[in-house]
């Protein structure tokens, strides 16, 4: 375990231009959404005047379609090119807001919705193989990178389009396009041969080599119950912000501390990682999960909440970047954008069960009782975890730390 850590250069310098140039196109990119979607359903059904069953067809095929094709639409990618997949993802994004911010009539945004859903998925798959082809020592550092940049920028787009929103409720989802439009350019001059290096899989190679890794499979499927809690930072989470704060800005101030205590807590997670190894760094982080969404019910008031969510943050930022290091791990560098798309898959699956779930654990008639209750979920991830890290997993993961 010491001799993982014998050579320690400066994080910094193993992380060359032009992945920090990726890393700053994942900043804007994670930022522009965020500042468009938290009105998007406000926006179909206020500005365009939709019904509610339209407003939610635009939102659940944008859902279907970000988080249901990319095992499909991956394999592809890993057949053809990641970084052409990232140039179209940006460019079909920005068509998507951009449609949705013209659109009339009720087909028009479901339409634009899932052009925007299919280039969430198409510029993932491209983004997060790019990231994962990368060699060992890189790739975990640059997963770490990416949480934070991604985290920074939950921050800054709700702000940018709250601000922009008071101008004119229709502006973060024109300017959220303007942006993804802009960051496809410089995506499209950039030339480096780190980032448009690629070495191409068959379609069916790509899906037998992740399908025939049981280990990742199991992974996929013991973390389902974690993103069913995840899940709830978007949905019982700011409803019960709003109930204690009486006043439905407090929402946000889920999202925008969720935000800032993620960009912090990854200081303190590689320091972790390096010390104790990620499975370990995961375990706890899964009881810590499950602790604070139990206090939930035993504390009453908005501080104590908000106090909790922070808490939850912290462990939620080391339970993803040690659980995207160990698909980085699974790849080895081989379709790897298909390892991904499965990850994603799983986090989808869970996050619509958990989707489903909020808004009734908001308003469930035990009241308090049913926050204990679904903090205890997190004891199936933590029991099948320790499974995972202790079979298979360990044979297939050579270098898998064990807690």
């Amino acid at each position: 375990m010491t001799q993982k850590n014998t050579v320690e250069p400066d994080r910094k310098r193993l992380i060359s231009a032009p992945l920090w140039r990726l890393l700053s196109v994942q900043f804007i990119m994670n930022a522009s959404h965020f500042m468009a979607m938290p009105v998007l359903a406000i926006y179909c059904s206020t500005v365009l005047n939709l019904s509610l069953a339209s407003t939610g067809a635009v939102l659940s095929v944008y859902f279907i379609a970000s988080r249901a094709t990319p095992v499909f639409i991956a394999p592809v990618v890993d057949r053809y090119s990641r970084w052409n997949a990232v140039i179209i993802g940006l460019l079909m994004r920005g068509l998507g807001f951009l449609g949705i911010y013209y659109a009339s009539g009720e087909m028009q945004p479901i339409l634009f919705s899932i052009i925007l859903g299919l280039g969430t998925s198409i510029y993932e798959a491209g983004a997060y193989g790019t990231i994962g082809s990368q060699r060992e020592e890189v790739r975990e550092k640059l997963i770490i990178y990416n949480v934070q940049f991604l985290s920074l920028a939950c921050v800054a787009g709700p702000i940018a389009g709250a601000g922009l929103a008071l101008i004119d409720f229709g502006l973060p989802l024109l300017c959220s396009a303007v942006l993804f439009f802009i960051i496809a350019g410089v995506a499209f001059f950039e030339n480096s041969e780190e980032l448009r290096i690629h070495t191409p899989t068959t379609i069916a190679d790509s899906l037998k080599t992740v399908l025939r890794d049981k280990a990742f499979i199991m992974l996929c499927i013991v973390l389902l119950p974690w993103w069913a809690i995840f899940a709830q930072l978007f949905a019982a989470f700011p409803l019960e912000a709003t109930a204690r704060g009486e006043n439905a800005n407090w929402a946000n101030a889920v999202i925008i501390i969720n935000g800032i205590f993620g960009f912090l807590a990854l200081f303190i997670t590689t320091k972790l990682l390096d010390r104790f190894g990620v499975a370990a760094v995961v375990l706890y982080a899964v009881l810590t999960v499950g602790l604070s969404v139990g206090l939930i019910g035993m504390f009453s008031g908005l501080t104590s909440l908000l106090i909790l969510v922070a808490i939850f943050t912290c462990a939620e930022v080391s339970l993803i970047s040690g659980t995207e290091i160990l698909v980085g791990r699974h790849a080895v560098g081989r379709s790897v954008s298909t390892y991904f798309a499965m990850f994603n898959m799983s986090w989808g699956l869970g996050g619509a069960i958990g989707g489903g779930i909020g808004p009734y654990l908001a308003s469930s008639p035990l009241g308090a009782a049913t926050w204990p209750l679904f903090g205890a979920v997190a004891l199936f991830t933590f029991f099948g975890f320790l499974l995972y890290s202790r079979g298979e997993a360990g044979n297939t993961i050579g270098h898998l730390d064990s807690p």
